[in-house]
Order: C-alpha cells, then structure tokens, then sequence
C-alpha cells in the first residue's frame, strides 16, 4: 500500500516582518554612511589644523619685528633678535619689538609690543649674548656654594655636566650660560613673589628672559646713573632701597652687583633690574662681603644728596640677626 502523499504546506510571506527587516538593513546602511562621513569630516578637520599649522610656522619664519626692519639683512642682531624673541611671538606673548632700550657686553634690552592677552602694553626682553661669560669678573666669587640647575630650573647631579664646566668644554658653557640666565629668572620670580620693587617676570625660553617693560610707550625708565632727582627725595629713595636688600635677605637672597647703575627710576619710584649673579645668602662664603658691597655703592651714590650712611653698620645691622635665624 503505497504511503500518502504528504501535504506540502504553502507558506504565506509576512509582509511585516519583511518591513522591519528591510528597515533594519536601512538603518545599518544609514549607520555606515554616517560613519563615513564622520570619518570624513574628521580627516579633513585634520588636514585644516595641519594646513593652519603650516600657515603659522610660515608666518613665524617670515616674521620681521619693526626694530629689524631697519637693520641691514645681513646684520647679526637682526637674525638674532628674531631667533630669540620668535617663540615668544608663536605663543602670543609679543607682538613687535619696536626699539633697544640699551646694549651691553653680556646682553641687550628690547622693548617690545605685548599681546592684548597678557594684560599688558609693553613688554620689556633680555636678550644675553652667547659669549657673556667672557665679560663675568670674578664670576667664581659669585659661584661659590651654588646650586648647579639646568635650563628647567631641576638640580644638575650628573657626573658629565659637572665634568664638561670644570674642563669648560662647549657643552659645559651651555651649561654655565643656562645657570646663569635661569638663576636671574629664579630669582626675580622670587623677589617679585615676595613683593619687591622688581619687574614682573613672564617667560624665560633659552638666552631670553621676558619682564614687565618700566617705563611708558614712548622711553623706557632711565636708571638712577642716568637721571638726577630732587634733593628732598633722597632719603625716602635710600631707605625703599635698603627695604628692598633686607627683603632679598629675608628670601636668602643678595644681589651681588646693586649700583645706581641698576636701579631704575620713574615717577619717583625705584625697581631694581639684572640678578644672574645673585647669590644664595646661606652657602655662599662671600655672601656678607657682597651684601656690604652692595650697600656700599648705593650709599655712596645717595652721599652726593646728602644721605649720610655706614655701609657698614647697617649691613651688619642685616647681616646678625639673619644669622640668628633658625633655618
């Protein structure tokens, strides 16, 4: 008896489910093209940020500060004054250099145009020369005792750069220049803490130390060696000053080389200016001698308006009750 046939059951299509199907294949394929094109924006967004990178280092290499404009092109100071304020430029912190206050054996100073962000007009730059150390007398007096720091201001322990400044290799002057430009920017960052009649430091890239300009927009403040002042202002000035030198004191700190001839004056107020050879009062052996010199040239400056002092006497008037401290 042959077997039944069996019954083939048609199958009807579920138009609903074909819907949601086809929709979820939509979906994904709406999910791909969104990627894509996510992707897309992104790697063009990159290509502009590159291309706007680009635009910037040209403008950086092309930058001529008013102040260079006017020097010959094949001057050194020209390419010098652009290699060493030109980071300042890239990051937005001067926009020209439109005069040199004065220049030195060890360095020259610049006035420049501060950009809008940092709050203010003018901006004064330092700029050392790569031999200075060769113009530094008695500079072992001033290293006596000293902290040896690299360019970032972190302790040097390292056998090698101790090694290349005793045999004054090339690598050790770098060394030595860096030690004595951060100490200046140390420094200042110190005493300006601390509220003494310093310029306000702002940066500090390789041989250049940015600080607040004194003066105005058409001359930067003479020094007191550069201007004479009324009879009547002179013990008031003498006293600010000796302030200022117990206030270093006080921060362990001596100027090492204060003279009228780095003391500014404007509006008859005094701001003291140059610290790369100030010295840490506690390890430095020279240290009272340095402090009494100080004292020294700034009385003798101030004798010819009649200010009588004993450099002397008030250096150790200083001196001992610093030395009873408990540090």
């Amino acid at each position: 008896m042959p077997y039944p046939k069996p019954t083939l059951k048609r199958q009807t299509f579920n138009f609903n489910t074909f819907d949601e199907y086809a929709y979820d294949n939509r979906d994904r394929t709406a999910h791909r093209q969104h990627g894509n094109r996510k992707r897309k924006k992104e790697k063009q967004q990159r290509k502009e940020v590159v291309a706007a990178l680009t635009d910037l280092q040209d403008n950086i290499a092309e930058w001529v500060p008013t102040y260079c404009a006017s020097l010959d092109p094949q001057h050194h100071e020209r390419q010098w004054v652009i290699d060493s304020i030109g980071p300042f430029y890239r990051d937005n912190i001067v926009t020209d250099v439109v005069s040199i206050v004065k220049g030195g054996k060890e360095a020259n100073v610049y006035t420049c145009l501060a950009h809008p962000a940092t709050g203010l007009s003018h901006i004064a730059a330092k700029l050392y020369r790569p031999r200075m150390l060769r113009h530094l007398k008695n500079d072992a007096v001033y290293k006596a005792g000293r902290t040896l720091r690299d360019a970032e201001g972190k302790q040097i322990k390292g056998r090698r750069e101790k090694l290349a400044l005793q045999q004054k290799t090339k690598f050790g002057k770098e060394v030595d220049i860096q030690w004595w430009i951060g100490n200046e920017f140390r420094a200042q960052q110190t005493l300006y803490a601390a509220g003494a009649d310093v310029p306000q430091p702002i940066a500090h890239i390789g041989n250049t130390i940015l600080m607040a300009h004194i003066g105005d927009g058409f001359r930067a403040a003479p020094t007191l060696s550069e201007t004479g002042i009324v009879r009547g202002e002179a013990q008031p000035l003498f006293n600010r000053i000796m302030d200022n030198i117990a206030l270093m004191l006080e921060n362990h700190l001596i100027h090492g080389d204060l003279s009228a001839y780095n003391i500014l004056y404007w509006d008859g107020e005094i701001t003291i200016i140059d610290f790369p050879q100030m010295v840490e009062a506690r390890h430095n052996p020279h240290a009272f001698d340095l402090l009494q010199r100080d004292i020294q040239r700034v009385a003798d400056y101030f004798a010819r308006y009649g200010v009588a002092a004993d450099a002397q006497e008030l250096a150790l008037g200083l001196w001992q009750p610093y030395m009873g401290r408990d540090f």
